[in-house]
């Protein structure tokens, strides 16, 4: 699937180009969301589970592979920390919200990262 442009309020532009890995149901359910922010937090949601999912599991498979090199490992698991906060500041709306439709597009996108590193 090519890269789609989705458009989430409050969503940094840089994150507005989809990453590859989204899901087809969650492509159509933003295109019918039309911008309605409700609707819009409604497809984040459903698909963030999904893209947490890649996330988790290309993680544990990188770290599976570098079992023997632990400095390899230790760097990985900082680089993950920092991006997760990264991520989450970046993803802030105000003290109490976060931009779901931003955590997806970021969270997607790391996981596309991690998956390169995958040696098959």
């Amino acid at each position: 699937m090519g890269a789609a442009i989705l458009a989430f309020a409050g969503c940094p532009a840089s994150a507005q180009v989809a990453p590859s890995g989204l899901s087809d149901r969650f492509t159509a359910c933003a295109a019918r969301a039309h911008g309605n922010t409700v609707q819009e937090g409604i497809c984040a949601q459903s698909e963030m589970a999904s893209q947490d999912a890649r996330l988790n599991k290309s993680y544990q498979q990188v770290m599976k592979q570098l079992a023997s090199q632990p400095q390899k490992r230790i760097a990985l698991r900082d680089a993950q920390r920092s991006w997760l906060k990264a991520r989450d500041y970046e993803c802030k709306v105000d003290q109490e919200t976060i931009n779901s439709g931003c955590l997806v597009m970021k969270t997607a996108a790391r996981a596309n990262e991690l998956e390169s590193m995958i040696r098959f």
